[in-house]
């Protein structure tokens, strides 16, 4: 059987091949379900929570691109089921609805995880995760459940110098999706060579603190050298929070500043992050 990562690799190459501009908010389809042992059965109560949960969470999203909801409870029946549903910071809500009705279906039917009690699926422009315990506002300090490098376009000019300014970006957008973003969400640029620019988004759940979105974020950057040396376009995904870098703007740039509102007061380096430069790491002195 084909291997989850040589489907997406070579749904990358003949997406590139095609408008690299036109992103589609529903690649790649990324599942991700705990060998924990703690499933359900057909019919039982969980399944009936889940149900519920799945049917509201596109819903109350809707209106803001997150939401959390819980189903069940109570003495007669105490299965209870969590659910967390967000979409990235700079799509339209109506395609952001489209997207967790997508996922939800795909939850709901069997496709992703059937039977799992603990269950996350993640697409380009949304995430749907549940479980029968609580997660929200819990630290990820895993590791990333899935990371690939662009399979078609190597870095033909000046790799080590590229690597050098993705690295600079990325501790920008650290930073500012943790600590300068209300939807832990941020996007940025920065020149690399002659008709080159590095774009890049990093984005965490909105159910994060500060302090645990860059974390969640700093364990998934330092994954890129790992998957994607060389390569002028990758993604890593973690429970909790992302990252994506391209030569190509492959985010809506105005609906994402303004997802990005209230701007952080500027600090040295990096690189342009809502029109100001910015650092790393937080101070904590």
């Amino acid at each position: 059987m084909i291997s989850l990562r040589i489907l997406l690799l070579l749904c990358w190459s003949l997406r590139l091949a095609g408008t690299a501009n036109a992103d589609d908010l529903v690649w790649p389809q990324i599942p991700y379900c705990p060998q924990d042992n703690m499933n359900y059965t057909h019919g039982d109560a969980f399944q009936a929570k889940l149900d519920a949960l799945l049917s509201s969470l596109p819903a109350a999203a809707a209106s803001s691109g997150f939401a959390t909801n819980t189903t069940g409870g109570g003495a007669v029946t105490p299965d209870q089921a969590f659910g967390l549903a967000q979409c990235r910071g700079d799509i339209t809500l109506s395609d952001c609805r489209a997207c967790l009705n997508n996922t939800a279906r795909e939850m709901a039917g069997g496709g992703a995880c059937q039977g799992r009690k603990n269950a996350m699926l993640v697409h380009e422009g949304c995430l749907l995760r549940y479980s029968n315990a609580s997660f929200f506002g819990a630290p990820d300090t895993g590791d990333p459940i899935f990371s690939v490098g662009n399979v078609q376009n190597d870095v033909s000019t000046q790799p080590e110098k590229f690597a050098s300014r993705l690295s600079a970006l990325m501790g920008n957008l650290t930073w500012k999706a943790a600590y300068g973003s209300p939807r832990k969400f941020a996007v940025g640029e920065v020149y690399h060579a002659a008709f080159v620019t590095i774009y890049g988004m990093a984005r965490c759940t909105e159910d994060m603190g500060a302090d645990d979105c860059y974390l969640c974020l700093q364990i998934v950057v330092k994954t890129i050298p790992k998957c994607c040396t060389g390569k002028e376009g990758g993604r890593v995904f973690a429970r909790s929070c992302s990252v994506r870098f391209e030569v190509y703007r492959f985010y809506n740039e105005e609906a994402a500043e303004a997802a990005m509102s209230p701007a952080s007061p500027p600090s040295p380096g990096g690189g342009r992050v809502n029109d100001s430069d910015h650092t790393g790491p937080r101070s904590t002195g």
